[in-house]
């Protein structure tokens, strides 16, 4: 029987060494996988072990089959950017543990790991059951916002692919971590992605994602999670810092439930045109003011959570406002909780506001038939649009 079942550090098929390029040893793995896996019927696929060590990438992973899984033995997290703003010469250890490999590529491509299979209709060259786990993919080294950083993407799935696992990872010093083209039912769940430009990146089109239980931290340039034209995301119990924000674009029916939420900015969930039917429910907001005196574009006026789009629900969610006036843009400012840009038939029901300032919800011009039910008192709303109803918080 054809052997399914490979160490980087054992396998006598190498060319290489793993810890000078395990890249190229993957490679020859799939290679072999591919060799001895010829019938369209009996394909397990394989897995690759990687033990925990130090192990540099200086060649890109192809991955071009199914049923491949990549794990390791403990993602072995370490902030690299705490590292690198403090003086660490008294620490323990300095660099990442557990299965660690370190992006280096020599060959001119700028992802560790890309999934690609060609073929026409999509269809045939669609990839199924891809897993990632328990290892670390770190960039080596990069400076905020990791946007263009050092322009090295972790993991890139380029063509359709089906039920991908990404599970236990570690993601550091990357401009992008996770890129999924044509998802259809991916889980990504208890991955730390920290110290990146964007964490997960759901570009062309997606279905029934899956986003929970992750720590997701991304700087001011980019994203926690940004999605175009997904149908059925659902991003819950995940921890979402520093620029705490999830964008959606042209998305329906999208759950976005039971996350913590931390921002120095503006944001924090974005529903862009075209985004419809989508639920934001029990979460908790928080916008501080850790890093507020570094402009990204989105001032005070933007809101915490911006709604365009129609049939929307935002409900049961906590909002803490905590920002000291000398960081509010533009000065003097009302800041903006909520704000429904465009849409019709957006309902707010059962908020909780808390500031330390004056705040609001506002209705922009163009929005019709919105409803706000205790939600806000009837002193915080402010509405360019007469066309809403309202029950006011008591």
């Amino acid at each position: 029987m054809a052997q399914t079942v490979y160490d980087v550090t054992t396998w006598t098929g190498a060319s290489v060494s793993p810890y000078a390029d395990i890249g190229k040893v993957m490679n020859e793995i799939i290679a072999d996988i591919k060799a001895t896996q010829t019938s369209q019927t009996t394909r397990p696929g394989a897995v690759i072990y990687i033990p925990p060590g130090h192990f540099d990438l200086k060649t890109r992973v192809v991955i071009d089959i199914s049923y491949l899984q990549i794990k390791g033995s403990g993602h072995g997290f370490l902030s690299e950017a705490i590292r690198d703003e403090s003086d660490s010469s008294q620490w323990v250890e300095t660099l990442p543990g557990g299965s660690h490999i370190r992006v280096m590529n020599t060959d001119g491509h700028s992802e560790a790991f890309l999934i690609a299979r060609s073929g026409s209709p999509a269809s045939v060259g669609r990839l199924n059951s891809v897993e990632f786990r328990d290892f670390c993919i770190d960039g080596v080294e990069s400076s905020k916002p990791y946007i263009p950083g050092n322009g090295k993407t972790g993991i890139l799935a380029q063509t359709d692919n089906d039920a991908f696992r990404i599970e236990g990872m570690g993601f550091v010093y990357l401009t992008h971590a996770i890129i999924l083209r044509g998802a259809d039912a991916p889980y990504i769940t208890n991955n730390f992605i920290a110290e990146c430009g964007s964490c997960i990146e759901l570009l062309g089109a997606s279905q029934v994602v899956r986003v929970t239980n992750n720590f997701l931290i991304s700087a001011w340039a980019g994203s926690a999670v940004f999605a175009e034209n997904a149908e059925g995301l659902l991003i819950s119990g995940n921890s979402i810092l520093w620029y705490g924000s999830v964008r959606l674009v042209n998305s329906k029916r999208c759950s976005v439930t039971a996350n913590k939420f931390v921002s120095s900015w503006q944001g924090l969930v974005i529903l862009e045109p075209g985004s419809e039917e989508n639920l934001i429910s029990g979460n908790q907001f928080l916008r501080t003011d850790t890093e507020s005196s570094i402009d990204n574009g989105k001032d005070d006026y933007f809101g915490m959570v911006h709604l365009n789009g129609s049939n929307n629900t935002v409900s049961a969610n906590h909002f803490s406002y905590r920002v000291a006036t000398q960081f509010i843009r533009p000065a003097g400012a009302v800041p903006t909780i909520v704000l429904v840009k465009g849409g019709t038939r957006n309902y707010l029901a059962s908020n909780n506001i808390v500031s330390n300032i004056p705040a609001r919800i506002v209705l922009d011009a163009s929005t019709t038939e919105t409803k706000i039910i205790y939600s806000a008192e009837s002193s915080q709303l402010q509405a360019f649009s007469s066309n809403y109803s309202m029950v006011a918080t008591p």
